[in-house]
């Protein structure tokens, strides 16, 4: 897999098509061609562990009197309470996936007649919208994801419903954006095949906060597996269907 970063700017998307970077293919999730995936199940066992609200709470009223503030003006009595609150909508890091046997399992590109079909053709799924959390700086980051993937013709083409779902599992906890790139490539091959491409526009907070991005800029990320990896043509064609900034596209 290559994975890279353009930040600071707005992309045009026609122009990245020779991706530079790592080849780490075989760093794929192990097994991934015989695992499923299910966007909303979490494991029941699964236990949030991590230190009592209460201490998050005097963590909080700690900062904030480190910041020159009074905790018990008025206006910041309920502040530490509120945070820890937010911050704990991103609890589900600690919930193992759950892999199952999903109900349309794994595509394999067979005819009705048992052979293999040869022939794929390419199928994007465009604005995929998700937020998440920069572990960084422990500020949101959101934007779109577009995932682009060959697949058998006879094959139906899997839903944006789905994709979705799994975009919002990896991106709601804390993250960074490269990652987040790469796991949403990895899952998509293990459920459709090798050949995949996905591109992630987002905001970051924490860069317009500290003067890095400018307000209206985005960073994008990419990770190309399988044919788009080392055909620029079909890198290409993908990139061509992601809408510019100017056209407002869905």
């Amino acid at each position: 897999m290559f994975t890279y970063a353009v930040p600071k700017c707005r992309v045009t998307f026609p122009r990245l098509q020779s991706p530079r970077g790592i080849n780490v293919d075989k760093t794929r999730m192990k097994d991934s061609k015989q695992q499923c995936w299910c966007p909303s199940q979490y494991s029941s066992s699964a236990e949030v562990t991590g230190p009592p609200i209460p201490g998050m709470v005097t963590a909080v009223t700690s900062i904030l009197s480190s910041l020159g503030e009074d905790p018990s003006r008025e206006e910041l009595v309920r502040t530490p309470s509120r945070f820890v609150k937010w911050l704990m909508n991103f609890q589900n890091a600690n919930l193992e996936m759950k892999l199952n046997a999903f109900a349309c399992g794994r595509m394999d590109p067979l005819k009705q007649n048992g052979e293999v079909s040869l022939h794929k053709q390419i199928y994007t799924v465009l604005n995929l919208s998700f937020w998440s959390q920069c572990e960084h700086h422990l500020l949101p980051f959101h934007g779109v994801v577009h995932i682009g993937y060959y697949s058998a013709e006879e094959i139906t083409p899997a839903s944006k419903s789905l994709l979705q779902s799994m975009v919002h599992f990896y991106g709601f906890k804390l993250q960074v954006q490269e990652r987040l790139t790469r796991q949403i490539a990895e899952t998509t091959s293990s459920l459709l095949g090798g050949d995949v491409m996905v591109v992630v526009e987002a905001n970051h907070n924490c860069m317009i906060s500290r003067g890095i991005e400018k307000f209206g800029s985005s960073t994008a990320t990419i990770a190309v597996l399988g044919l788009f990896s080392s055909d620029p043509a079909a890198r290409a064609k993908f990139l061509q269907n992601i809408p510019s900034p100017a056209s407002g596209g869905s």
